[in-house]
């Protein structure tokens, strides 16, 4: 094994294009090597003079966040195509996004000129899990599929889009994002507009997306407690939010998590921490708030 110290800021990051590192992972990589430092090396290719980055890319960013000048890196010796083949083989475990997926299988058929069977045997697939990401690829709108935030998007409603026209993908697609749908919402939206027919029906959906999920669902309005003003009620919806996260928190838990990576857990605990911090400052606050209402409604 051919391990180096190289620096950080010297790794060819083009094979970047094929993944999608969220900032949350980049922090926390930054607190495990802040911590434990360097666990594992990153994994370059040797291209001449160049230093190509197959695996490591939250590392390597963390590695310039701190500043440092050397980090270990695994040189291997590998060919175009097999350099983006271990970017998936080397991430399996985690998996990949769809999206992800889709742009490596079209990069190995479009640029490195492979078949389907070849690109099946790279990547130790089926040639049917190949064929139904190119054809995803091809179905999406070439604007969608630029987009990091598309990977945002789960997979149910990444194949709901690839069988609309292009225009529509986008216009859905701005609309989630205009209202902040899940994944989940951004599915079932979909599905709905592509029921209506109507031109003025879809475009009451796209104006008002969460109204027609709701109505959809069969969602009735709730009764509202008259004792209850606006801000009151935001108040009371947030705190059963709240008892209702905690609640699949704890079921979660009690259901068992499984083997997991250790970039995994660190990611967990760092959103663990975050979140305890969060809740901790937001419910002290409320107290505080309760206990002055309290002595005023004595005073009274």
């Amino acid at each position: 094994m051919d391990i180096r110290d190289l620096d950080p800021a010297d790794l060819d990051l083009s094979l970047g294009r094929l993944r999608q590192v969220p900032e949350s992972a980049v922090l926390a990589m930054v607190t495990s090597w802040r911590s434990k430092g360097q666990l594992s090396p990153l994994v370059a290719a040797k291209q001449g003079e160049v230093f190509v980055l197959v695996d490591g890319f939250a590392r390597q960013a963390a590695a310039r966040r701190l500043g440092l000048r050397s980090v270990k890196v695994e040189v291997v010796q590998l060919s175009s195509a097999q350099m983006k083949a271990q970017v998936y083989l080397r991430n399996r475990e985690r998996g990949l996004l769809l999206v992800e997926e889709c742009r490596l299988v079209r990069e190995l058929h479009d640029t490195d000129r492979l078949n389907q069977v070849q690109i099946g045997d790279l990547l130790e697939r089926h040639k049917t899990w190949v064929c139904r990401r190119l054809s995803l690829h091809r179905e999406l709108s070439p604007r969608l599929l630029d987009d990091l935030s598309l990977g945002l998007l789960g997979a149910g409603s990444l194949r709901r889009l690839a069988q609309l026209p292009a225009r529509n993908q986008e216009e859905l697609v701005a609309v989630a994002r205009r209202d902040g749908l899940s994944s989940r919402d951004t599915s079932a939206l979909i599905d709905l507009w592509r029921r209506t027919t109507d031109p003025e029906a879809r475009r009451w959906l796209l104006d008002h997306p969460r109204d027609a999920l709701r109505r959809a669902r069969g969602q009735r309005d709730e009764v509202r407690d008259p004792r209850l003003t606006e801000p009151a009620r935001q108040l009371m919806a947030a705190l059963v939010a709240l008892s209702v996260a905690s609640l699949r928190l704890r079921h979660r838990l009690e259901q068992g998590l499984g083997e997991m990576p250790p970039a995994a857990i660190e990611l967990i605990a760092v959103q663990q921490r975050r979140s305890q911090e969060q809740c901790h400052e937001a419910l002290t606050a409320l107290t505080e708030w309760l206990k002055t209402k309290e002595v005023v409604d004595g005073q009274e």
